[in-house]
């Protein structure tokens, strides 16, 4: 006979699923500043990366806090997360600057 998951384990799966339709929005937030970044733009284009970082900073990371602060995620899908975000942004940061001398 099975048991019915904890209430611990539905938020641990509730924080899973909301990480990764967070993850989904941070690529198409990517994809729309690689859509307005030309390559090797340059220093011109580099707001678009402080821009990016904002919306990271002011949508996701306060979310992405408060599921910690609610056990939905754990310290390392925190900072895992977080890691994934920031490479999406230094992947943008290496678009604008490609071929310019960084």
């Amino acid at each position: 006979m099975r048991s019915n998951p904890s209430s611990k384990e539905v938020a641990r799966q509730h924080g899973a699923e909301e990480l990764e339709l967070l993850r989904q929005r941070v690529l198409i937030w990517k994809d729309d500043y690689f859509s307005h970044a030309p390559a090797a733009g340059g220093e011109d284009y580099l707001f678009l990366v402080n821009e990016f970082v904002q919306e990271i900073e002011d949508y996701v990371y306060i979310y992405i806090q408060r599921l910690r602060e609610t056990e939905h995620l754990d310290q390392d899908q925190v900072s895992e997360f977080m890691t994934f975000c920031y490479q999406q942004v230094f992947a943008l940061r290496h678009h604008i600057l490609q071929g310019t001398s960084e």
